[in-house]
């Protein structure tokens, strides 16, 4: 289990800005995250999908992953 500090989506002219903060993140979280996001972004998911995707706690009831090009590592801090 996961905990996320902060998940901010930002539209900054054409382009949509996802931030997330946590202290450690599973392979491909953030990529799936943001392609769960898009599909409900389209019109292809309801917001509650995200819901039932969660709670069926099973990979492959997410959307997507969204593609690498385009997400950037920014920084990493530690205490």
């Amino acid at each position: 289990m996961k905990t996320l500090d902060r998940l901010e989506v930002n539209q900054v002219g054409e382009e949509i800005h996802v931030t997330a903060a946590a202290r450690s993140f599973l392979h491909h979280q953030v990529r799936s995250m943001v392609g769960c996001l898009a599909l409900v972004g389209r019109g292809q998911w309801q917001p509650a999908d995200i819901r039932k995707a969660l709670e069926a706690r099973d990979r492959a009831a997410l959307g997507f992953n969204a593609p690498p090009h385009g997400l950037y590592f920014v920084e990493a801090t530690y205490p």
